[in-house]
């Protein structure tokens, strides 16, 4: 449509197949759109008359421009019809569609996760229904190598470490029951003969012997529980390792072979009482197992004391090595029970090397025997600050 406006009456110039719907020559609110000349308005919400009175919201672009000497109005005007249909019918689909999509990936959603948690439910039944007697069961791997399948594994590995522990702990109460049998039933044998007044000076003796050795024994287990419990935690000193090597020299052999020690000044951090402890009991394996000659040295190494126990006697094989340090291991059983041994003792020395930070090993000793090496950071050496020397006095 094309409009003349100025100060002539508005009037339509041209019109199209459908002049806005009814508006006729009635064109004084579409001229009341006058942009500059040569802009172009866009108005969407523009309402058209129609000839039965209805109203029509119309898109409509206007131009202005010139028509030889008048000012004109190029007007375009189509109806949102179109628009508000397809609108509504989008609306429609929203609001049926977006719920029933909801419900949908709702559903989806819990199908898929209850198939991916299938393993892990499968993983927890199976532990639910495990006890402290059947350690041996295992949960079920997955196929799919998976987060799951690790947890899988790492459950299992986990149970394995359990059973093992439990092994270790059956065969430790199993072991200390038969290791305090003996002395029992040999105190109560010599409580029986004093009952009877037939007690001699040999089985008093005897009887002082298994008392000291039951002593002994259930000393090593409170230690060994305690070690188990919260670790040995040993006081922290200084401690002159060399001088509690040399407390063996004079340490009664009870007519076992006679340790030698040869010892250097070397210092250690720890606790004193534990650290004779380890001496001791190293000595008294050696002399278990020593033809005629046990040696104890005591050295450094850089920043580590050293502390070896040699014997002359078999030695250790080398796939024992690693296994004298379990506990009640006995490597010639029926000889270390009549020495006295318990299989505790290295036991106990591990234990205690490993609390003050260092290690312990076997190794084949200069004599053809075993040599035990105990390896112990040494405590710093203090700093030296030497005065400054004084003059030499006048002649």
């Amino acid at each position: 449509m094309i409009v003349e406006y100025g100060d002539t009456p508005t009037r339509t110039i041209e019109a199209g197949t459908d002049p806005l719907g009814g508006y006729g020559d009635d064109v004084a609110p579409i001229a009341d759109i006058r942009p500059d000349d040569g802009e172009t308005v866009v108005r969407t919400d523009f309402p058209v008359h129609k000839a039965d009175g209805g109203v029509v919201d119309t898109v409509l672009v206007a131009t202005a421009g010139h028509s030889g000497e008048h000012d004109v109005l190029v007007l375009y005007a189509a109806p949102l019809t179109a628009v508000d249909h397809t609108t509504g019918t989008l609306l429609f689909y929203l609001l049926c569609g977006v719920p029933l999509l909801i419900v949908v990936a709702g559903l989806t959603t819990y199908l898929f996760s209850g198939r991916a948690l299938r393993p892990v439910e499968a993983i927890r039944a199976q532990v639910a229904e495990m006890t402290e007697k059947d350690l041996e069961q295992r949960v079920p791997v997955p196929p799919a190598r998976d987060e799951v399948g690790r947890l899988a594994e790492t459950m299992n590995a986990m149970i394995a470490r359990l059973q093992d522990a439990q092994g270790v702990q059956r065969r430790f109460v199993a072991d200390a029951s038969h290791e305090l049998r003996s002395p029992l039933a040999t105190i109560a044998t010599g409580l029986e003969l004093m009952q009877n007044g037939t007690v001699d000076r040999s089985t008093i003796t005897a009887l002082r012997g298994e008392t000291s050795r039951l002593n002994k024994l259930v000393e090593a287990l409170i230690l060994l529980a305690r070690a188990d419990e919260r670790g040995l935690q040993p006081r922290r000193e200084e401690v002159d390792l060399d001088e509690v090597a040399e407390g063996e020299r004079g340490r009664p052999a009870d007519g076992a072979v006679v340790a030698e020690v040869r010892t250097v000044p070397v210092r250690v951090v720890g606790d004193r009482g534990q650290l004779s402890r380890v001496v001791r009991n190293l000595v008294d394996n050696a002399r278990r197992h020593a033809r005629s000659r046990v040696l104890v040295t005591v050295g450094r190494d850089g920043d580590t004391a050293v502390l070896e126990v040699s014997d002359d006697g078999p030695g250790v094989p080398q796939a024992d090595r690693a296994r004298v340090f379990e506990r009640f291991v006995r490597l010639d059983d029926a000889r270390a029970r009549s020495d006295g041994g318990s299989g505790l003792g290295l036991a106990i020395v591990a234990e205690v090397v490993a609390a003050h930070g260092g290690t312990v090993e076997v190794a084949d000793g200069p004599a053809g025997g075993a040599l035990f090496r105990v390896r112990i950071p040494a405590a710093p050496a203090p700093d030296a600050h030497p005065e400054k020397a004084a003059p030499a006095p006048a002649a």
